[in-house]
């Protein structure tokens, strides 16, 4: 049995979201070389996470990520005094607002709640949603009072979900912080679930995870004998159906959409059909040869999966529908598991135990990568694992065990690898069929195996369904049972085989290091016998040797009854620190063989870590990083002792006095035995730096240690925009440690009459490097002259456009932002002092220009080392907007090639001062064409796409309508001409791409004065260093109907445009062709800029 909730103990293994086993042909399966992760399942969605992001938490604050840095953070209204934990390392990056740390470390919100890539990975970005969907669990028979407790302003209760204990609710941006202080009861630093909550989940996304295969498990035996499902109704809860497809004609029973999708229960994916014809296809389209395993059976079709993915929502509503409709449900389709019970967990418990069905689930593509996916590992779940052709475990195919308990799961295997079955109409193919792989294929099997069982048997509940599966089994030499369960699904005994085992499995949890005294634990293991004749079983025991032991060499189970043995597992001795399993084998006369997995955790070498906190305190909050593997340990008051392996340990801690926050850091805590962390605030001491401003007020406050460590970058800090008495300092014992650098990061700024920083004329941001440790308090009184002055100007292109601006200093791979500056209006000028002075790293900046509910455009600069004392002139979203390729990305390049893939997420917001970042659009175009010929086009503003090895002559196209919103650079467009072949599987290769870069001479509001001549510098920027051999230009003053050249001067990437405006007001469109040794770049923009 799981547990209920997670406590505050070393987490294990990092959640990953397992990634979808299919796409549009083929040629997408799975590849068992590499797990696909949410977060970035493909390379366009790796390109999309370039850009920087904003995310709304449930808190209604709001987490700006950019490429390399940390995580900005602007408060929502009336949180201004919050303070916020930002990790990162092992595959998370949380930001967690301070009274929200208590809650989630306690297992009562969803850590996805704050893990930024994973809201980033979902699509729950402020701009591609307004609203972010939430699950509010509630105690027993709560539904009313926590319905009424949820209602606020821009949230809305969407669903019911009685099975999981759940309201499904949406709550815009805006009603975020209402919601929260709804649901929530407390102070700023503390707060608690009302009454009427239980917990709070993100309603986050999970993933859809034959000719050879049906005969492969023995159905035709089944068939033979009269079972093909015949009677039986199979749900399955997936992507819908082509219920036109002549092996599905006439088999849909009923079908249902819970997603809202344009195209109701139709399947556009092709994943759902594939599925369901594995169950029950008639093979109609191919004369029998790829007939469903059980292909008399009815099928009841619950679309989970729709336009915006599988929410989990929308698979909760139709687990529902189908439990009280069919058998059998099919999942194939999971997500990231965690040792609490979630609600899709729960709801399967819940509905089995009500309705008898049978949910047979997907246990997941990740490999060796990460374990089951949830929520095949639901007690009542039967989790299925694949295998190829020849029985051998597929590599994609997740193993156990179990998170939380070390339970086995999967718990059975079935074919998984190429398998052929319906293609839906409208997707990729042209044939009747597709080949597809993944526990997603498996998973199917094993339910036509189970309808052939309810036909056979229609009076067995669910869980003698499941252990009859499991126990006729046939078990894999060579493959363990956490990586296999009992064995691939046989259909041809699964009739004929009377006995199996109650429990399934046989679980033995987790042994504690060291092993030399531990227990040996005994289980008692029931045969059940559902024939009419008793039957003889001889037992015996495989796996690993000298862990298991059985009590009786035979065991006679009589007719319509049960007998028992015990099995004991013995973890003492030489064996390896791992999990260990094997299996109980029972064979009798007439070939019965009974499988039954036998799994025990032994524990590697870990200790217990006491935390000691010096009292008196008002508050503690401790993480710690495992600098090897990554794992993460968090611990609150009353957490009681931290179990850790051995490692050694990134560790912060904040503790809070009436006379201080302290903010302590441990470089490097070496766990190699039984230890006490001991926490004393008065190790820490002041923070005290002041401004040469009287006026100005400290207005945030970063505190942040770093690691380079073999786990990765490992980042520890803590905001605040509530400065207090800081202070900082090391643990006791702490020692230098050249892979740590510390740093702390102040912003500064005049508060206007309401105390709030908007519209501040000045800013003084500073952040202060150390190396190898921590600082011990910091002390400084800084002038003038330590810092440089960047007199910022910052331009307007949209109407009614306001902004936000963030300063990051950065030494080495460390990144820290302050917090966004709030500006009201644009146009706006300011000065913006960053400290320059010696040991100061260098400086990027960070604009958005802000609408009154999204962000219209976004804006980075590259690095930039200052000098103390000096002066510069720092414009912002200057026109011309247009594409362009300068900029830090996260491939190499922003259009690139990889062996055969072409990758196009060129920058569509860069201003004409050499800025770059994204901008919003009503409609959007990128094409590719190859020797002439078009490859692909999507409605977007980047592409991805497979071509031909050989070389070829490419053309690129990409445009962009931004709508009647902004002012300048209302359309534009950019098309390219390169010869591009087959470059390196291993990277991704820079293609010779340049775009052209206007920078007129316009004020702020993106005006040039009319009737005057004036002169333009050309920049052309470039991926891979090209030389230039011509540049012209056009201008145009009705939006591009008419054209007329101007002269271009100057040669090399630096050119010259003359142009003589008219007298009269308007707007200067242009129009440039450059030519390099490698290609073309052909720029159109309309409405650059205004005249007047």
């Amino acid at each position: 049995m799981r547990r209920p909730s997670v406590p505050a103990v070393l987490l294990g293994i990092t959640t990953v979201v397992l990634g979808s086993t299919v796409a549009g042909n083929p040629a997408a399966a799975i590849p068992p070389e590499k797990p696909e992760n949410t977060t970035a399942t493909t390379a366009t969605e790796r390109a999309a996470t370039a850009k920087p992001v904003t995310v709304t938490l449930i808190t209604g604050d709001e987490v700006t990520v950019r490429a390399g840095g940390r995580p900005s953070v602007r408060p929502a209204p009336g949180r201004e005094k919050v303070g916020f934990v930002s990790s990162r390392a092992g595959g998370r990056n949380l930001v967690v607002p301070r009274d929200a740390l208590p809650l989630l470390t306690a297992g009562r919100l969803d850590e996805r709640l704050f893990d930024i890539d994973t809201l980033v990975g979902f699509g729950y970005t402020d701009d591609r949603t307004t609203e972010l969907p939430l699950l509010i669990a509630y105690p027993d028979k709560g539904a009313d009072q926590a319905r009424t407790t949820t209602v606020t302003a821009g949230t809305r209760v969407t669903r019911d979900l009685p099975a999981a204990g759940v309201l499904a609710v949406s709550a815009t941006a805006t009603g975020r912080s209402g919601l929260w202080q709804q649901l929530t009861q407390g102070t700023q630093q503390a707060r608690a679930l009302k009454p009427a909550v239980a917990n709070i989940w993100l309603d986050g996304k999970r993933d859809l995870v034959l000719d050879h295969s049906v005969p492969q498990i023995g159905a035709p035996t089944a068939w033979a004998a009269g079972y093909d499902g015949t009677g039986v109704k199979v749900a399955v809860l997936d992507t819908g159906i082509d219920a036109d497809h002549p092996d599905l004609a006439g088999k849909v029973a009923e079908a249902a959409d819970f997603t809202g999708s344009a195209s109701g229960t139709d399947d556009v994916e092709g994943h759902g059909t594939h599925v369901a014809s594995t169950i029950a296809g008639t093979g109609a389209a191919s004369g029998g040869k790829y007939k469903g395993v059980a292909p008399g059976a009815g099928l009841v079709i619950g679309k989970v999966c729709g336009d915006l993915g599988c929410t989990d929502s929308a698979i909760l509503a139709g687990m529902e529908w189908a439990a009280s409709r069919a058998e059998v449900v099919n999942m194939s389709l999971g997500g990231g598991d965690t040792a609490a019970i979630d609600p899709l967990e729960a709801a399967i418990n819940n509905l089995t135990e009500q309705y008898g069905t049978l949910f047979v689930v997907a246990s997941g593509n990740a490999g060796t990568f990460a374990p089951v996916s949830s929520p095949s590992t639901a007690d009542a779940a039967l989790s299925v694992g694949a295998v190829d052709r020849e029985d051998q475990l597929a590599e994609f195919s997740s193993r156990g065990p179990r998170t939380g308990d070390g339970a086995v799961k999967p718990e059975i295997t079935a074919p998984g690898v190429e398998i052929v079955a319906a293609r839906a109409g409208g997707t990729t193919g042209e044939d009747a069929y597709v080949a597809y792989s993944g526990t997603s294929m498996a998973t199917p099997h094993v339910v036509g195996a189970a309808a052939i069982l309810a036909q056979q048997h229609p009076d067995w509940t669910a869980q003698q369904r499941k252990t009859v599966l499991m126990g006729s089994a046939a078990p894999i030499d060579g493959t363990t049972a956490y990586q296999q369960g009992a064995g691939r699904v046989d259909v041809a005994r699964e009739i004929t085989q009377t006995v199996a085992v109650n429990e399934g499995a046989i679980n033995f949890g987790i042994q504690r290091w060291p092993h030399d005294d531990d227990q040996p634990v005994t289980k008692t293991v029931t045969y059940r016998n559902e024939g009419t004749a008793a039957v003889t079983l001889t037992l015996a025991l495989t796996g690993q040797a000298g862990v298991f032991t059985v009590a009786d060499t035979t065991l006679t189970v009589p007719a319509g009854g049960t007998a028992t043995t015990t099995v004991t597992a013995d973890t003492r001795g030489d064996l390896p620190d791992q999990p260990l399993s094997g299996h109980l084998i029972g064979t009798g006369p007439g070939g019965v063989r009974v499988s039954a997995p036998l799994g025990v955790v032994r524990e590697v070498e870990s200790y217990d870590v006491e935390v000691d906190v010096v009292e008196p305190v008002d508050f503690t909050y401790v993480v710690l990083v495992e600098l090897n593997s990554g794992e993460f340990a968090e611990w609150l008051p009353g957490g009681g002792t931290l179990r850790l392996p051995k490692g050694e340990y990134a560790v912060a801690a904040n503790v809070e006095t009436d006379a201080t926050s302290a903010w302590l850091y441990h470089t490097r805590f070496a766990v190699t035995g039984d230890r006490t962390l001991t926490l004393d605030a008065r190790d820490a001491k002041p923070i005290a730096v002041t401004v040469p401003d009287p006026a100005a007020a400290i207005s945030f406050i970063g505190i942040a240690g770093e690691w380079d460590a073999p786990a990765g970058w490992v980042d520890l800090s803590f905001a605040g925009f509530d400065p207090g008495n800081a202070s900082i300092g090391q643990i006791w014992g702490a020692p230098a440690d050249n892979r740590f650098l510390g740093s702390v990061t102040e912003n500064w700024a005049r508060p206007g009459a309401d105390g709030l920083f908007t519209d501040s004329p000045v800013t003084y941001d500073q952040t202060y490097f150390k190396k190898g440790s921590q600082f011990t308090g910091l002390k400084k009184r800084t002038r003038t002259g330590d810092y440089a002055a960047l007199r910022t100007t910052y331009h307007v292109d949209a109407v009614g456009a306001g902004g936000i601006k963030a300063n990051g200093s950065q030494l080495g791979e460390s990144l820290f932002w302050t917090p966004v500056t709030p500006i009201s209006a644009l146009p706006f000028q300011r000065t913006e002092y960053v400290n320059a002075d010696t040991g100061s790293g260098t400086w990027l900046g960070f604009f958005n220009e802000t609408g009154p509910e999204l962000t219209l455009s976004s804006l980075q600069s590259e690095p930039k080392k200052y000098q103390p004392g000096r002066t510069y002139q720092d414009p912002w979203n200057k026109a011309v907007i247009a594409h362009t390729v300068t900029g830090s990305d996260l491939v190499g390049g922003h259009i690139v090639r990889s062996g055969d893939t072409v990758l196009a997420a060129p920058p569509n917001h860069g201003d004409g001062v050499g800025h770059y970042g994204f901008t919003g659009w009503d409609s959007a175009r990128t094409a590719l064409y190859r020797n002439g010929e078009l490859v692909a086009e999507e409605p977007s503003d980047f592409g991805f796409w497979e071509v031909p090895a050989e070389s070829a002559t490419y053309r690129l196209e990409t445009s962009v309508d931004r709508g009647t919103q902004y002012t300048y650079s209302t359309k534009f467009s950019t098309a390219w001409t390169f010869v591009s072949g087959h470059t390196s599987d291993e990277e991704w290769t820079p293609l010779p791409i340049t775009t052209v870069r206007f920078d007129p001479p316009v004020d702020a509001t993106g005006k040039a004065r009319a009737g005057k001549t004036v002169k333009i510098p050309v920049h052309l920027d470039q991926q891979i260093t090209s030389r230039a051999r011509a540049v012209t230009t056009e201008v145009s003053y009705d939006d591009g109907r008419t054209w007329r050249r101007v002269p271009v001067t100057g040669s090399g990437i630096h050119r010259t445009v003359t142009i003589t405006h008219p007298a009269t007001a308007g707007f200067v469109s242009l129009r440039a062709t450059a030519t390099t040794a490698n290609g073309t770049a052909e720029q159109t923009v309309i409405r650059a800029y205004a005249i007047g």
